[in-house]
């Protein structure tokens, strides 16, 4: 009997780090995953606050190409066209905000990709 439990402690023992290993294997890649989120998000927020300095200060301004603007001040966090296409709605935001509630920074554009408007507005 003693020896069939140590057997059956000994099979037991020698499968655990096989189980143990892909469970962890899942958690480290959790772990990255939360760590490219976070880093996004970080970014996100840089750039909302680059934007929103530059409408305040007057270094974005009516006139400047969005190419120009997105090399200076990085990528919105999204991007929404008008359903006649004629405009395209550039949409800054920093982590603690969301798309409904929050400050964010809306940066407007023509047809031609010109900057036609910006605004700061906080949404309550």
């Amino acid at each position: 009997m003693k020896r069939i439990t140590l057997m059956m402690c000994v099979v037991f023992l020698a499968f655990v780090p096989i189980c143990g290993a892909e469970g962890l294997g899942t958690l480290i890649e959790v772990a990255k995953s939360q760590a490219d989120i976070k880093g996004q998000y970080d970014e996100e927020t840089r750039n909302f606050n680059k934007v929103k300095n530059g409408i305040e200060s007057g270094a974005i301004k009516k006139g400047q190409s969005r190419s120009d603007i997105r090399s200076k001040y990085g990528e919105p966090v999204v991007s929404v066209k008008d359903p006649d296409g004629k405009r395209e709605d550039c949409i800054y935001k920093p982590d603690t905000s969301s798309f409904f509630k929050g400050i964010r920074a809306t940066l407007i554009y023509n047809e031609q990709g010109v900057l036609d408007e910006t605004r700061v507005e906080e949404i309550k």
